[in-house]
């Protein structure tokens, strides 16, 4: 009997870490991109789905968007937990935002400032969204 016991509390026991893990993974670099567009259009009072994404390069995501007069490249660099947002179109404007990454939920939320105009005040974006 006692044996009996040493057993099941050792099964029960084993059987607790896997209630504590995360979430299952999920595409990161997909999540970045949604969140990225949305605070793209937060900062620029355009719809989240104005933005192309190109791709990445050196690190670098870069989107591409009708702007002003015509199709203009912006970027979004790393730095750590900082994301910051670029463009030519801008002239020397650089605005930051920082990134809030939830692993159990599978959600990343980019902090900016709004401006006035804009739609939308979160860029957050979660699993699978595009």
């Amino acid at each position: 009997m006692k044996r009996l016991a040493m057993v099941v509390l050792t099964l029960a026991l084993a059987g607790l870490p896997a209630l504590a893990r995360p979430a299952a993974a999920f595409d990161e670099q997909a999540v970045m991109v949604c969140a990225f567009k949305r605070a793209l259009a937060i900062l620029t009072c355009k719809e989240p789905d104005k933005y192309s994404f190109v791709g990445v390069r050196d690190g670098v995501y870069v989107f591409n968007s009708f702007f002003a007069k015509g199709h203009v490249e912006f970027y979004v660099q790393l730095n750590a937990d900082r994301a910051v947002f670029t463009s030519r179109a801008w002239e020397g404007r650089m605005p930051a935002g920082r990134i809030v990454k939830d692993y159990n939920g599978g959600c990343v939320n980019v902090l900016v400032d709004p401006l006035t105009c804009s739609k939308f005040t979160s860029a957050r974006c979660c699993g699978s969204q595009q």
